[in-house]
């Protein structure tokens, strides 16, 4: 694993952070005891649970302390491709909750932006954190992008190697990650993504992310694109960039890149969209939906009543919770004091 050039916005680690790094990295039961911080038990020390807990941000990015109980070690930036190769673009940002927790659930994150250098994967972090404070393991991905080597297929491809790399994680933690609990949760472009990695399992071998390493038992979309003909038709900047044609030159590209056209996955799917959002119709997930239930997929639907493209990004606001309700519910997290209720209120696919 190669940390050559390796893009950092974090400030340099101190040295709690870094033996607390450490210690979590060893993955053996040493490393663990040292790292162990649970509510009621043996914990860390005041002073270095708050260092723990608050993750450094970018400047541009309002930090918010995350819900959960549990703190957060500052997080590891891995290449999951060589960073020369990658053009520094091919890493993820892994979260580990300081816990003694020998078999975490994961969860992967995916920007969006576009599928454009325009943005990338520092938004996610909020999310990511306050994922981990409920003893998850995040994955937070970043992939290369429209004007910055990516394009179709390289960033469907980097985002599935990003996710087949969670092997090599685990080994390096001593197995510690619980692989058969893996969910993907992308947002705009990133829920694209993430739509794409949940059918993976039945790709063809000739599409990116065919034959995969690592599969993923969950998915949930916030305000993804599933159809890229009907995102064209409505008016998507992005998808000539993405896919180097347009639709009227090569519609069977657009067929092929969509994930509502390669049902079923096999994995369980949430779609949550916004009920103004005009930036990626509502129309993308619930076209998606009723098509994953026709196919035998068990795929719900949720709208955020009122809610715009991007309400989730405020960990504070109950957007956010509830789509972390549903991750955790998903993964089946352990423990009274993270227990989730399974959703209840539900928008059918066809109001």
């Amino acid at each position: 694993m190669s940390r050559r050039g390796g893009p950092s916005w974090r400030r340099p680690a101190t040295r709690r952070q870094l033996l607390l790094g450490m210690a979590v990295g060893m993955g053996g039961a040493a490393g663990l005891s040292l790292a162990r911080h649970q509510s009621g038990g043996e914990g860390l020390s005041g002073a270095v649970a708050e260092e723990v807990r608050g993750v450094d941000r970018p400047s541009t990015f309002r930090y918010q302390r995350p819900d959960g109980p549990v703190s957060v070690i500052p997080p590891r930036r891995e290449f999951y491709i060589d960073a020369e190769a990658g053009a520094q673009q091919t890493f993820g940002d892994l979260y580990l909750p300081a816990t003694a927790n020998p078999s975490l659930p994961v969860v992967i994150l995916i920007h969006g932006g576009g599928w454009s250098k325009e943005l990338g994967l520092e938004y996610m972090g909020k999310l990511a954190e306050d994922l981990a404070s409920f003893d998850v393991a995040v994955w937070n991905i970043e992939y290369r992008r429209i004007g910055s080597g990516g394009g179709w297929p390289t960033t469907v491809q980097d985002v599935c190697s990003a996710v087949d790399y969670l092997q090599d994680i685990d080994k390096q933690m001593g197995g510690r990650l619980d692989l058969e609990r893996v969910a993907v949760c992308g947002h705009s472009s990133g829920g694209h993504l993430a739509l794409w990695v949940a059918g993976r399992e039945r790709l063809p071998a000739n599409l990116p992310g065919g034959k995969p390493k690592q599969v993923v038992s969950h998915c949930v979309s916030l305000a993804g694109v599933a159809d890229l003909v009907s995102a064209e038709e409505s008016g998507d900047r992005y998808l000539k960039d993405l896919l180097g044609t347009t639709l009227s030159d090569n519609r069977d590209l657009f067929v092929q890149a969509s994930p509502i056209a390669h049902l079923p996955t096999g994995c369980q799917v949430v779609t949550i969209h916004g009920e103004n959002d005009d930036v990626v119709l509502p129309s993308q997930s619930r076209a998606y939906v009723d098509a994953a239930r026709a196919a035998g997929d068990d795929a719900r639907l949720e709208i955020v009543p009122g809610g715009n493209h991007d309400p989730w990004t405020d960990i504070r606001q109950s957007p956010w919770k509830r789509a972390r309700t549903i991750l955790l519910s998903q993964l089946r997290v352990p423990g009274s004091s993270l227990t989730v209720t399974t959703p209840t209120t539900t928008a059918p696919a066809n109001p």
